[in-house]
């Protein structure tokens, strides 16, 4: 769920951060000039011989260019050019690499695919589906003992499907039978907060700890800067703080309980009741460079979406998620208004 801004920077950075990343460390690097000369191979008459796929580094994966070559491999033997996998030095980078044309495939983060479309007319293809969703929404929370203030009902228990714990839900946010985190829900019950009130927020970067729940204040009148914030990084530790009491209101991804272990916390899923949701915001995906041949982004687009048939294990494992579905105009534009507001 992270979030990374996205500004003009230097495209010489994103360079330095492709070189020497290749799977094939004793390969030269390719030029972008090298890297669009067309090929009449098996592929289309005027694609490219060669293609770079830029990838964010992951702290789960220690080498993830190897570990991603099931992938790589399998778009360069269907598409019938070579893929190379590199590793840039955060999502800037990627956007910087793919409208410089040194890489003409990147994944990364809903904000960065806004901003190559916006920066350079770079085309969004894919969003990533976990949890079943390719978008989430930002989860407004509270202690059991503040229940009374922002519940208009008694909480209810709820599963969450995803780990098969209860946890408390009000105002409509779940029951007994349904509980798929898909908002807006009860976004109202934030006119409750009160200025001077204890909030907790996650890194000014974070869609769902931060941002939306920002733009969500901010359309009810209510000055961020009236509240007293509690600054905290990671969505389990702005769990905690509502549970410890640290803060009256905190915002995370639904639902962020989950990444708290009931043998560490068993309280955790009576203490804490959530009583609202924000609008949806995408889940990160795919962009393709504009320069790439429209017949070959479209076949990209196809093999890419076919892979949780393919190699779900890879999906699964390097990129967590379960799929990749066509990508939402829509909701790339709220990444995309997100971006102009918190970019200032």
């Amino acid at each position: 769920m992270r979030k990374t801004m996205i500004t003009t920077g230097v495209v010489a950075a994103a360079l330095l951060s492709l070189a020497g990343c290749s799977s094939n460390a004793g390969a030269t690097n390719t030029s972008a000039g090298d890297s669009a000369a067309p090929t009449t191979s098996a592929a289309g008459s005027n694609w490219p011989s060669e293609i770079t796929l830029a990838l964010i580094p992951n702290e789960q994966v220690n080498d993830l260019v190897t570990s991603a070559a099931p992938l790589t491999d399998y778009l360069s033997k269907e598409l019938g050019i070579k893929v190379k996998g590199v590793v840039t030095k955060d999502y800037q980078a990627a956007v910087e690499a793919v409208c410089a044309g040194q890489a003409q495939i990147a994944i990364a983060d809903a904000g960065s695919l806004a901003a190559a479309q916006d920066q350079c007319g770079a085309f969004p293809v894919l969003q990533d589906v976990r949890y079943g969703a390719s978008s989430y929404a930002s989860e407004f929370f509270t202690n059991i003992a503040n229940a009374s203030k922002y519940c208009t009902d008694a909480p209810v228990e709820a599963t969450y499907a995803a780990n098969g714990e209860k946890y408390l839900y009000c105002n409509g946010v779940a029951d007994a039978t349904q509980n798929n985190g898909v908002g807006p829900v009860a976004v109202d019950a934030l006119k409750k907060i009160t200025p001077g009130t204890k909030v907790a927020f996650g890194n000014t970067t974070s869609p769902a700890g931060y941002q939306l729940p920002v733009l969500a204040l901010e359309k009810l009148g209510i000055k961020v800067d009236d509240l007293e914030q509690v600054p905290v990084t990671g969505n389990d530790n702005l769990v905690m703080a509502v549970y410890n009491g640290d803060a009256e209101v905190g915002f995370a991804y639904w639902d962020a309980r989950s990444a708290i272990k009931t043998s560490e916390v068993p309280d955790i899923g009576s203490k804490v009741v959530v009583f609202g949701l924000s609008q949806m915001y995408p889940n990160g995906g795919v962009v393709v460079g504009k320069d790439v041949p429209a017949d070959l982004r479209e076949k990209i687009t196809t093999l890419m979406a076919g892979f949780s048939k393919v190699d779900p294990d890879t999906l699964k494992n390097i990129f967590g998620q379960t799929a990749w579905v066509p990508a939402d105009p829509t909701a790339i534009d709220l990444a995309r208004q997100v971006n102009a507001r918190f970019s200032k």
